[in-house]
């Protein structure tokens, strides 16, 4: 089994990597205002997550994962064309599982502005780079991405459908 230092090491690889690829590094704080959380992901992110009252910042939650912060950042600085980066400790409660870890680190690579298929495929190329010499398989669960896939294919619209 890893240690600590062993996936912070290749977390610090993985996301040199994607600064070299053009990436600028995104830090967020391990303490977050839970409400926009929330209203992102709704109540159900209440139930994974680890919440506390601040008397002066009223609900805030350990940061369950670096979308929202990264998102809002972006959005607070330009909106424009942008790549990100990022690897830190992530916090879910689980509930079903004893054996999964209820805090992680989390790498990401992120990448805005442009056409949709072309950030995805760029973003996916960029992971599967890294990660080529790696004991690992591939799997994408977003439907958004595997539509834009499809859109993006030369071929006779009646078969997109």
């Amino acid at each position: 089994m890893s240690t600590k230092a062993d996936i912070r090491a290749e977390a610090d690889r993985l996301r040199a990597h994607f600064e070299r690829q053009g990436a600028e590094v995104f830090e967020a704080d391990i303490l977050q205002p839970a409400g926009a959380l929330l209203n992102l992901y709704g109540e159900d992110i209440r139930a994974r997550a680890f919440v506390t009252h601040d008397p002066l910042r009223g609900e805030m939650m350990l940061r369950p994962d670096f979308t929202v912060p990264l998102v809002q950042r972006h959005l607070a600085s330009s909106g424009g064309a942008a790549r990100y980066t990022y690897a830190g400790e992530v916090f879910r409660r689980q509930e079903d599982d004893e054996n999964r870890p209820v805090e992680y680190i989390q790498v990401g690579f992120e990448v805005f502005g442009g056409a949709p298929a072309e950030a995805d495929a760029e973003a996916f190329a960029s992971i599967a780079d890294v990660l080529a010499d790696l004991p690992v398989r591939a799997t994408i669960g977003d439907f958004g991405l595997i539509r834009s896939a499809i859109t993006a294919l030369e071929t006779p619209e009646r078969r997109k459908v």
